[in-house]
């Protein structure tokens, strides 16, 4: 499977869908933005997709589900629902990005607390390492 810029793997994965190369330079180029920003946090990107209502027609008929491999964390998964493929797509992608930066500031957001629990202050207001 070819790698975005970033080398960062995105797999595609059409289920029960006839995807197409413009279609698959869509994903990439969607889920490759959330890589970007992301870097080195991220490992790989799964992208599914299915037609939910089969042969009959109306509502919502397509499901995109993306899963992200965050580095220190459970997989990342979303999904969004739409008539037409570019629009799934484009939810879960934007979904995505919100969950990985959820994941990703959750992470560090742990780090600088338990390195602060870790430090006391002075008479100085300076901190110092606890014995």
């Amino acid at each position: 499977m070819p790698q975005s810029a970033d080398k960062h793997p995105i797999h595609i994965k059409p289920g029960n869908l006839q995807t197409s190369a413009a279609i698959e330079q869509w994903v990439r180029r969607k889920v490759s933005g959330t890589c970007r920003r992301f870097g080195a946090s991220m490992t790989a990107v799964e992208v599914h997709f299915e037609h939910i209502n089969g042969p009959r027609h109306g509502g919502e008929s397509v499901r995109c589900v993306m899963e992200a491999r965050v580095n220190g964390r459970e997989p990342v998964a979303v999904s969004a629902r739409a008539e037409d493929l570019y629009v799934a797509i484009d939810l879960a992608s934007r979904r995505l990005e919100v969950a990985v930066g959820r994941a990703v500031d959750r992470k560090e957001t742990r780090a600088r607390r338990r390195f602060r629990i870790g430090r006391v202050n002075d008479a100085d207001g300076r901190s110092t390492p606890r014995k």
